[in-house]
């Protein structure tokens, strides 16, 4: 398995487009973005050659309020609690997902990206790619699915920290974990 941290943006219906972003970490570049869609399809391409993946969805066997959501909610990161309407079908495939990974050997962890990148200081995912040396995709997304594959991409970035060290935080409750990227100090050149 190679040095490949990835993140996912999923979405609750395999019709829709889930974001997808991988880092080649001994490059440090991110060498893939798109969208991935059956629950197949996603299993295909990360089993075997990831060796984190970043999913924004709730990892949890079960569709409540946990005590993570209350604490994020408290900090101020606007987690929708995994209960809600359309959460309960997403928190559902998040979790088929972890367990299909997880018995394959690739480490899932749980983060929200866009608390990820405020966390971060940064308003832009392209200044905070900049910011962590890491070589950005080809091409920026533009169009239907940008924000997706936006989001993905700071998915990936948050493997990328959690693997590599000293750029992740964590938000930690007796029922799940929270990844964010760490604070950049206002010293800190972008």
């Amino acid at each position: 398995m190679g040095s490949i941290a990835s993140g996912l943006d999923l979405s609750g219906s395999p019709g829709r487009c889930s974001g997808y972003s991988e880092i080649d970490v001994d490059m440090r570049a991110i060498v893939r973005v798109g969208c991935l869609y059956r629950d197949e399809e996603i299993l295909s391409v990360i089993v075997g050659r990831v060796s984190i993946v970043a999913i924004d969805a709730p990892i949890t066997p079960e569709p409540r309020v946990r005590e993570l959501d209350r604490i994020a909610i408290r900090m101020g990161i606007s987690v929708l609690p995994p209960s809600l309407g359309g959460m309960r079908i997403l928190t559902q495939r998040a979790w088929r997902l972890y367990e299909g990974l997880s018995s394959m050997g690739v480490r899932v962890i749980e983060t929200h990206p866009r608390s990820a990148l405020k966390n971060s200081g940064f308003k832009d995912p392209v200044d905070l790619i900049r910011w962590l040396g890491i070589k950005p995709p080809p091409e920026i997304p533009k169009g239907r699915f940008a924000r997706d594959i936006m989001d993905a991409i700071v998915a990936s970035l948050v493997a990328y920290c959690h693997l590599e060290g000293g750029c992740v935080e964590e938000i930690r409750a007796s029922d799940g974990v929270l990844y964010l990227i760490s604070r950049r100090s206002p010293s800190d050149p972008i």
